[in-house]
């Protein structure tokens, strides 16, 4: 993907999120998010210290584990660098994740859990790629096993609240006419 040719600049700061999507040979799905962010230059550090240029200031993921319901159950939180070594303290608060559908309502129950001090916002940040992911990942895997002739339902929650959801979703659009009929607004 390439954007316009920009105006003469320099870069200061790089973050790269690597979001990937596993199926286990338990009938289970990892899906692992990761977060690496780099300075061009010296850094000082908030609690003294230096960082050198392109060393990790912050390098933390989560690894969840979910079920054909969307469930999560199992959670490992990362934190390998941190401008400070509080950094590591909340990692382990990211286990609240277990029991959590990833479904309507995720995004709120993420606010309400992790939300200001209660949580790191990278880890946090972490949390929306995270969970399309893991949709992304549930949907391959059901239309992979559909083509293969296994029907097993996997439950990637309600179709119906993927309507209005985004603009290829409208409700009037072509996405709706094919798959959701009873649900198309748009003309006939």
């Amino acid at each position: 993907m390439d954007f316009s040719p920009p105006v003469k600049r320099a870069l200061l700061h790089r973050r790269r999120i690597l979001c990937e999507g596993y199926e286990r040979e338990d009938g289970l799905w990892d899906i692992e998010a990761q977060l690496l962010d780099t300075r061009s230059f010296e850094l000082p550090l908030p609690l003294g210290g230096r960082l050198a240029a392109n060393e990790p200031l912050h390098q933390m993921g989560l690894r969840i584990t979910v079920d054909r319901d969307s469930i999560i159950r199992e959670v490992e939180p990362l934190t390998a660098h941190g401008p400070s070594p509080e950094c590591r303290d909340i990692s382990d608060t990211y286990r609240q994740l277990l029991g959590l559908r990833i479904a309507a309502g995720f995004s709120a129950a993420v606010k309400r859990l992790f939300g200001g001090r209660l949580g790191c916002t990278h880890l946090t940040d972490l949390l929306g790629p995270l969970a399309t992911t893991a949709m992304q990942t549930l949907w391959a895997a059901q239309i992979r096993n559909a083509a293969r002739g296994d029907e097993t339902p996997i439950r990637v929650g309600d179709p119906k609240a993927l309507i209005n959801s985004c603009h290829a979703f409208r409700s009037d659009g072509e996405i709706a006419r094919v798959h959701w009929p009873d649900s198309f607004t748009g003309a006939k």
